[in-house]
C-alpha cells in the first residue's frame, strides 16, 4: 500500500475517516490514533493499523486512559491484520509480540 507524506498507509479498520471509529459521531476534532505506539508505532502506520477518534472523549479520555478500551481496539486490529495480510496468529505474534485475541 502507498504511504501518505506522514508515513501512513490507508486504515484497514476504517473507511469513513470523518467520523469517530469508537462512537461513530462526527466530532469537531478527530485525532488519528495508532493502535500500537512506542517501538511499534511505525509498523502501525505502515500497516494501516490506525483509526480516527474524537479528540477528548474517545481518544484522550478513552483509549489512552482505559486499558480495556485499548485492548478491544487492538483485538479488532489483530483480526483486521490477519484478514487483510493473510497472517495466522503466530505471524501476528512475531510482528507484534503477543496475541490480543483468544
Amino acid at each position: 500500500m502507498g504511504l501518505d507524506r506522514n508515513g501512513y498507509a490507508p486504515s484497514i479498520l476504517q473507511d469513513n475517516l470523518s467520523v469517530c471509529f469508537r462512537c461513530g459521531r462526527s466530532c469537531e476534532k478527530l485525532d488519528r490514533h495508532e493502535l500500537w505506539g512506542g517501538a511499534l508505532r511505525d509498523k502501525s502506520k505502515r500497516l494501516g493499523l490506525w483509526v480516527m477518534l474524537c479528540h477528548q472523549t474517545c481518544h484522550l479520555d478513552g483509549v489512552h486512559k482505559d486499558a480495556r478500551e485499548r485492548e478491544q481496539l487492538r483485538q479488532k486490529g489483530q483480526r483486521a491484520a490477519m484478514r487483510v495480510y493473510g497472517w495466522d496468529k503466530q505471524k501476528f505474534i512475531k510482528e507484534f509480540g503477543r496475541s490480543y485475541t483468544c
